[in-house]
């Protein structure tokens, strides 16, 4: 041994006081964020945004999972974000006062990788001395503490824990826009009823009106099979299995959604016959008997593979959403005035910005949210409004129950109700329950009601 290790272990409390701080300061956690998605289930408003910078109340979606990390100490995560937004992406650190050091991973979108490709594009990045990987998709807005999930995780010698949640319907209905019947498919899961283990998990859209279970070999524990509880796309993995699913020659090589595919994967892996994986990583005993049959395996060796899998699901009471719907989203920003000290504790961000200015004719009511730079002239009346950064609303205008993003303009005299506003409304007119993001489709002394008037499909 070493002659420093053996003044470690001699208790010299210099040596003890350098070993306590080298234990601490070790990465155990590396933190990847997947922030590429396009938002197919809500084009009305990614058409000229990327999802993960859409505004929710004054900030970017972003910016919330980011918080999330740097409040459970993280110091730096991985943002995988489709390529060309790279700029865009490192500037919300900046613009919301974030500590927490993002590196920016650009992918190809043109393809539609699914979460799986984008993980596996972003692989080399993932350090060889972390024990856990966090990932968590961009358009999570949660008050869980990242550190109760991780503490959970290492204290049952968890493989994966997943982030769940009761299913909750938004608060705020109906949505701006045609009124539709949504298309619900919930995600099955299957957990031990005292311990939390995941025994299955099938997400939704993957089964029909009839879902038959497989046997599973689990212990006597009674199992809970929900319907009722979200998925919040935020995993604690363990690095080695992750990498194992990640390389090119494993049984996962062809999966392109984690959570549709790779999760269930390793969730099943439990249940195999001596719980090993085969393939590329083939385990050392079978290598062993096949080529030296003189050997005998020590009953100290362990195998890199998949032995001693076990999974979790930590069920979190709080707040728990994931924004990838237009229901969501409007929901989300409406509720955003008493959600924000929640979801963004110690993040000094104020319900009415100092830089805004209102103009003292001007009614806005107390549980309006003003952001930066933006203008409220005299004679205007807003009710329970969400206004980002710099807007501009101009005098005699009337909103209520409505959210306007970022640089949108009111022109005098419009009256807008529960609708979600992207672009400047440079002519008079009423908007009740509509999505707008194309100013042009706007037309002087118009009424519109429960529509979406964004850009044509030939300028998309």
């Amino acid at each position: 041994m070493p002659n420093k290790l053996l003044d470690l272990f001699h208790g010299s409390p210099e040596n003890l006081q350098a070993a306590s701080v080298e234990i601490k300061m070790r990465p155990e956690v590396q933190a990847v964020v997947l922030a590429a998605g396009p938002g197919m289930r809500m084009t009305a408003l990614t058409a000229t945004s990327p999802k993960c910078l859409l505004p929710l109340a004054t900030l970017p979606m972003l910016a919330f999972p980011l918080h999330l990390l740097q409040r459970a100490g993280l110091e730096e995560a991985t943002v995988v974000v489709a390529a060309g937004e790279e700029v865009r992406v490192s500037k919300v650190v900046e613009q919301c006062g974030l500590t927490i050091n993002v590196d920016s991973a650009p992918v190809n979108t043109s393809t539609d990788p699914g979460t799986a490709d984008s993980l596996r594009h972003i692989l080399h990045k993932i350090k060889r001395n972390v024990d856990d990987v966090v990932i968590v998709s961009s358009d999570l807005v949660t008050d869980v503490k990242l550190q109760d999930v991780l503490d959970f995780h290492r204290a049952h010698g968890s493989t994966l824990t997943a982030l769940t949640a009761p299913l909750t319907p938004p608060q705020h209905q109906p949505a701006p826009g045609p009124r539709t019947k949504p298309f619900t498919s919930s995600d099955v899961m299957v957990t031990e009823s005292e311990s939390g283990r995941l025994v299955l998990v099938v997400a939704g859209g993957d089964y029909d009106h009839t879902l038959t279970l497989p046997s599973v070999r689990s212990s006597k524990a009674p199992l809970l099979v929900s319907t009722s509880l979200l998925d919040a796309h935020l995993y604690i993995v363990k690095r080695s299995i992750l990498e194992q699913c990640l390389a090119k020659e494993s049984a996962c090589q062809d999966m392109g959604s984690f959570k549709a595919e790779i999760l269930p994967y390793i969730v099943s892996r439990q249940f195999q016959p001596h719980n090993k994986e085969t393939g590329p990583d083939e385990d050392f005993e079978s290598l062993v008997s096949q080529y030296n049959t003189s050997v005998v395996v020590s009953r100290h060796h362990t195998s890199a593979s998949f032995s001693a899998i076990t999974c979790y699901a930590y069920k979190h009471q709080g707040l728990c959403v994931r924004v990838n719907t237009i229901p969501t989203y409007w929901d989300i920003n409406r509720r955003m005035y008493s959600l924000i000290d929640k979801v963004l504790p110690g993040l000094s961000e104020p319900r009415r910005h100092p830089s805004a200015q209102i103009h003292e004719k001007a009614q806005v009511s107390e549980d309006s949210v003003v952001g930066a730079g933006t203008l409220v002239s005299e004679k205007t009346n807003i009710t329970s409004c969400v206004l980002a950064s710099h807007c501009r609303v101009d005098p005699m205008a009337r909103l209520s129950n409505s959210v306007l993003a970022h640089h949108t303009a009111i022109t005098s005299g419009c009256v807008v109700e529960n609708s979600l506003v992207r672009a400047s409304l440079n002519h008079k007119c009423v908007l009740k329950n509509c999505i707008v993001t194309d100013s042009s489709r706007i037309q002087e002394g118009k009424t519109y009601i429960n529509e979406i008037l964004e850009a044509t499909p030939e300028f998309v």
